[in-house]
């Protein structure tokens, strides 16, 4: 998929509604970083510091909860990626915002598609993050290689996306968020 082809694809998504979440609901936000690479559009992401008490060594974006700073979740999702990976907010123009997802740890997570321009040098963060890597876009949006499992948990069935890639598992909120974009700009 050229960077084009995404841009009309996001801009043909309707605007998300984020209602029907718990009021408890925390709110926060990732980036879904895309640049260009050598062969083509690609995702950044990222490997949690294994010694984080939550999510610990998981593939993830950059991204966390909301501060009391934060002028809005766009925001949140570039000061967060400042912070894990050093991106400058300058260098990520917003494409496109997706429908938030709760998660079973209590967030409603808002995704947002970034444009990251040229390409930066990230730096992780070695209190949060442990590897910054690009992942071909193409290869991510081919649902052939999304695994759906669905599972009982307090008396609800929960899905559970699972990608693999290069000996890598991405799963979790953010194999759904990968899921979700994935069929949004379906072929």
């Amino acid at each position: 998929m050229t960077l084009d082809e995404l841009i009309t694809r996001l801009n043909l998504l309707p605007p998300q509604p984020d209602d029907g979440w718990p009021r408890h609901a925390r709110p926060a936000a990732v980036l879904i970083p895309v640049l260009q690479g050598q062969s083509g559009l690609e995702l950044v992401l990222t490997r949690r510091s294994r010694h984080l008490r939550q999510h610990p060594g998981q593939i993830s974006f950059p991204g966390g909860r909301v501060d009391d700073t934060d002028a809005s979740l766009w925001h949140t999702a570039l000061r967060e990626s400042e912070e894990e990976i050093g991106l400058p907010p300058e260098r990520c123009r917003l494409l496109a915002r997706l429908r938030a997802q709760y998660t079973i740890s209590g967030f409603a997570l808002t995704p947002f598609v970034g444009l990251v321009e040229g390409q930066p040098e990230f730096v992780p963060n070695p209190d949060e993050v442990d590897e910054v890597f690009r992942v071909p876009l193409d290869y991510l949006l081919d649902v052939r290689h999304h695994h759906v499992l669905s599972q009982p948990r307090r008396g609800r069935l929960h899905r559970v996306v699972f990608i693999h890639w290069q000996g890598l598992w991405v799963w979790g909120i953010t194999a759904s968020v990968i899921h979700q974009l994935a069929h949004q700009v379906a072929r």
